[in-house]
C-alpha cells in the first residue's frame, strides 16, 4: 500500500517535469485507510445527472432534455441547483459557461469507473462529442455493467497530483503570473472538485464541495 508520503513525492516528481512551482510544506492527502469512496451506482447516477445538465449548457433543444430525464428515470438524481437550471427556460451567460465545465467532472468520473481509459495532464479541455457519446448511447444499466471503480490508490494518485497542481494554479492567479502552460485552470479546478467528491471529502455533498489548498 502507497504511502502519503511516498504519494506526495510522485506528485511533486510530476509537476517538476512539467515544469510547476511546487510548495513543500503542503500538507499530505489522505492514506487508503482513511478513505471511503462513493459507490459505483453514486457515481453513475452522478454522470447521468451532469451530462443531462452539461447538455442544457451546451444548449441541447428542449424536448431532447426531457427526453434523457424520461430515459433515465433521472428526476430524483438533481441537485437543489440542478433542478433550479433545468427548469429555466433561458441560462445567463455565466450559466452556460459554469455548467458546460462540468464535462470536465464527468471526464473525471467516466475514468474513474472505467469508462475512459486515461486522464492526461490537466492542460487541455475533454472530448464533448466522446462524453455525451458514453453516457447517451447507453441505458443506465449499461453504464452499470460497464464499469469498474478504479483501486483507492489510483483515485488517491489523482487526487494528490490535482491537489498540488491546483495550490499552483491559485499561487498564480492570486500573484497576477502566468498559469504554468502543462495546466488548464478550469480542468484542474474541475477535476479536484470531484476528486474530493468521489473520496467523500469531509462527508460533503455534491453542491458542498471545497477545493482547499
Amino acid at each position: 500500500m502507497k504511502s502519503s508520503k511516498k504519494r506526495k513525492k510522485i506528485s511533486e516528481k510530476i509537476l517538476k517535469t512539467l515544469k510547476v512551482p511546487i510548495n513543500k510544506h503542503l500538507p499530505l492527502t489522505e492514506n487508503e485507510e482513511e478513505v471511503s469512496l462513493r459507490t459505483k451506482e453514486e457515481i453513475i447516477d452522478r454522470i447521468i445527472s451532469l451530462a443531462i445538465v452539461a447538455a442544457k449548457a451546451m444548449e441541447a433543444p428542449p424536448e431532447k432534455i426531457d427526453d434523457f430525464i424520461e430515459r433515465y428515470k433521472a428526476y430524483e438524481l438533481f441537485t437543489e441547483e440542478e433542478q433550479k437550471l433545468l427548469k429555466k427556460t433561458h441560462l445567463t451567460q455565466n450559466e452556460l459557461i459554469q455548467y458546460s465545465w462540468k464535462l470536465e467532472c464527468i471526464w473525471l468520473l467516466l475514468w474513474s469507473v472505467n469508462l475512459v481509459s486515461d486522464i492526461d495532464v490537466p492542460a487541455d479541455t475533454c472530448n464533448a462529442e466522446y462524453v455525451f457519446e458514453t453516457v447517451f448511447l447507453h441505458s443506465k444499466q449499461e453504464l452499470l455493467d460497464r464499469s469498474s471503480i478504479k483501486p483507492t490508490s489510483d483515485i488517491l494518485d489523482s487526487l494528490d497530483f490535482i491537489y498540488r497542481a491546483h495550490w499552483a494554479v491559485r499561487e498564480a492567479q492570486i500573484n497576477h503570473l502566468e498559469v504554468p502552460s502543462s495546466l488548464d485552470e478550469g480542468v484542474v479546478y474541475e477535476r479536484h472538485y470531484t476528486l474530493n467528491w468521489l473520496v467523500n471529502y469531509m462527508d460533503q455533498e455534491w453542491e458542498e464541495i471545497s477545493t482547499d489548498t
